[in-house]
């Protein structure tokens, strides 16, 4: 063989090689088993009363999961980002437990204190929002139920409220409207290729792994069956994970009645955190007036 071919040769392997190691990096990333750190915020570290919520989904995964009581005739579960555990959103959680509603809070599967299991980017992750609503239901009867979700949390309340007649307003907060675009926008920004090079072969290791297909699961397509319960759509034009666009596209795709509340200067799940007493009371007042019944009009004067 020449040396030119030599070195031809040699480059096409170097090429096969980091083409192989891209792959892997984005499928770790993206769907890698992880460690996590065993200490987890419990309601115990906010004072509130809570029970143990038994929650097992159709495909025999049991979840760790709290239901906090509250003094309304209705209930928010509210939902963590990828990989969330049961402790990560009881900040707000515990809020709206103040504001008198039943809550309940889980980790997905695969988190501490859930069975071990596959993280499938929100298409099995469905299953466990389901599980989650049953058990609440089947604790408090047919109460008017809100979903909250962050980041995959919100992508996954779309999807299942979409179908799911008893869900009756959803607030998300930077949620994604498609997990495809989303792999492939990350592919592009960290690895500066096209984006398909690299996912193909990695969506096709995921789905033969996992018998998941990312094309399933499509907030985006499912957001405009949401109508015509209220959906309340948050994000900060900031966010460099789920990058907003993803909320406009949601948007546009809603029907009525929708709200997009865009905030300047934020970045991913950071809302909350940029101002809380805002944030809680917009939260609040959505579901207050999208679960609870409205009182006739002289109703608070009688008597």
């Amino acid at each position: 063989m020449s040396r030119a071919g030599k070195l031809a040769g040699g480059s096409v392997s170097v090429l096969a090689v980091a083409w192989a190691a891209a792959c892997a990096v984005v499928y770790y990333r993206a769907f890698g088993r992880r460690r996590f750190d065993p200490r987890m915020t419990t309601p115990d570290d906010y004072g509130a009363a809570h029970e143990v919520l038994q929650v097992r989904t159709d495909d025999g995964v049991s979840l760790a999961a709290w239901f906090l009581p509250g003094r309304l005739p209705a209930a928010v579960v509210v939902s963590g980002g990828y990989r969330g555990r049961a402790g990560d959103v009881l900040g707000i959680s515990t809020a709206l437990q103040r504001e008198g509603f039943n809550v309940a809070v889980y980790g997905w599967r695969g988190t501490p204190g859930s069975d071990s299991a596959a993280h499938t980017l929100g298409v099995y992750e469905r299953n466990d929002l389901r599980a989650v609503i049953d058990a609440v239901i089947a604790r408090l009867g047919p109460v008017p139920l809100g979903l909250l979700g962050y980041s995959l949390g919100g992508a996954v309340s779309i999807s299942v409220a979409a179908d799911e007649p008893r869900v009756a307003a959803v607030v998300t907060d930077s949620a994604f409207a498609d997990p495809r675009r989303l792999l492939g926008d990350r592919v592009r920004r960290m690895l500066r290729v096209p984006a398909a090079l690299v996912m193909a072969p990695v969506i096709a290791v995921f789905s033969r792994r996992t018998g998941a297909r990312l094309s399933d699961f499509m907030p985006v397509i499912a957001v405009s069956r949401i109508s015509p319960r209220p959906l309340l759509l948050i994000h900060g034009d900031a966010d460099a994970t789920v990058p907003v666009r993803h909320a406009e596209m949601l948007f546009r795709a809603a029907g009525e009645p929708k709200t997009l509340w865009r905030l300047p200067g934020v970045g991913h799940v950071g809302a909350y955190f940029a101002g809380r007493t805002d944030y809680v009371a917009r939260v609040v007042h959505f579901f207050h007036t999208a679960l609870l019944p409205k009182e006739p009009a002289g109703t608070a004067n009688a008597g």
